[in-house]
């Protein structure tokens, strides 16, 4: 898919009236969309602004900044990849061309410009901007796979935990707390297995986006595992984990999947494990001793680490009651 439009836009950088008319109306004959400048501070302002044009042709004698200072001070200032620029000058010497080098110019051009000339530089610059946006895309592309999971696309282990480590130094500086939930779908292997690997599939996918749904814009969420996943919640602690994990199991495990002509219902243990500024390893490691315990208090439940034979007391604004409440 192209990523320019069939009509480029190009600023057209040029002080001289009857230079930037000729010009101008030669572009737009080769179905350009033109847009004419007459000073370099203009031209320096268009082109880092949030949506420049593709190409750029820049006069070298411009009021107020010269065409080479334009680009130089575009090169210097553009984080992402600028416009195609290309210098266009009555006179060409060693020391000019050296100068829109080092000033990272694109290409260069000597007035009068030769039409023919001028069409094939610019179709050469349709093509390496295009070919610089498709790599762009591809490693995007890649960076996304290498941090998220294929099948839902929520963030992998790896991703996960540079993230917990990099919240764990923020909540230690803001003096909150973080609680990771670590969440097991019950007996999962026993679905792919009398339905097939494709409708673990699209529990799998419906539940991650189920999950997404009901968790707060800042939680942290991924894949870390089979049908496991973690969740980091900054900001609570234990028990008000807890009382969002009872919800979770209330809201979004106990809605059924119809897949086809099936009506599949699936629960989850959950353990759960707060920080306290400790390593986001050794917290994942007492969650998942918290939902070992879940698993041996027989599945659909949920457990806080150091709490492994009790029930889980879950607080909600209409409990005033001190008295544990027994998981569903």
């Amino acid at each position: 898919m192209p990523v320019l439009p069939e009509k480029p836009s190009v600023l057209l950088a040029d002080a001289d009236p009857t230079s930037a008319t000729i010009l101008s109306t030669l572009l737009e004959s080769w179905n350009y969309q033109v847009e004419v400048i007459a000073d370099g501070a203009a031209a320096y302002k268009r082109l880092n602004s949030p949506q420049p044009p593709e190409l750029a042709i820049v006069d070298y004698e411009l009021p107020s900044m010269k065409g080479f200072e334009v680009i130089a001070e575009t090169r210097r200032r553009s984080r992402q990849h600028a416009p195609w620029l290309m210098l266009m000058s009555g006179a060409a010497d060693l020391e000019k061309i050296e100068m829109a080098t080092k000033a990272g110019v694109d290409d260069f051009l000597l007035k009068p410009v030769n039409e023919m000339d001028l069409l094939v530089r610019l179709r050469t610059a349709e093509r390496v901007q295009h070919l610089y946006h498709e790599l762009q895309e591809q490693m995007q592309a890649v960076r996304f796979h290498a941090s998220h999971d294929s099948l839902t696309g929520l963030l992998n282990r790896e991703a996960m935990m540079r993230l917990l480590f990099q919240e764990t130094d923020r909540v230690q500086r803001m003096r909150t707390p973080l609680t990771l939930m670590l969440i097991d779908l019950d007996k999962f292997s026993d679905v792919n297995i009398e339905f097939g690997y494709g409708t673990g599939d699209v529990i799998l996918r419906e539940f991650s986006q189920r999950l997404r749904r009901y968790l707060r814009s800042y939680d942290i969420l991924g894949r870390c595992g089979e049908d496991e996943f973690l969740v980091g919640l900054p900001g609570c602690l234990a028990e008000q984990a807890a009382t969002m994990a009872d919800r979770l199991q209330t809201t979004v495990l106990e809605k059924p999947y119809h897949i086809h002509r099936d009506v599949l219902s699936v629960t989850a243990s959950i353990g759960i494990a707060t920080s306290r500024g400790r390593s986001p390893l050794i917290v994942l490691r007492e969650a998942e001793r918290a939902l070992g315990n879940a698993k041996l208090a027989g599945r659909n439940c949920i457990r806080c680490y150091g709490q492994p034979a009790e029930p889980i007391q879950v607080i909600t604004d209409s409990t005033e009651s001190d008295q544990p409440i027994s998981p569903s």
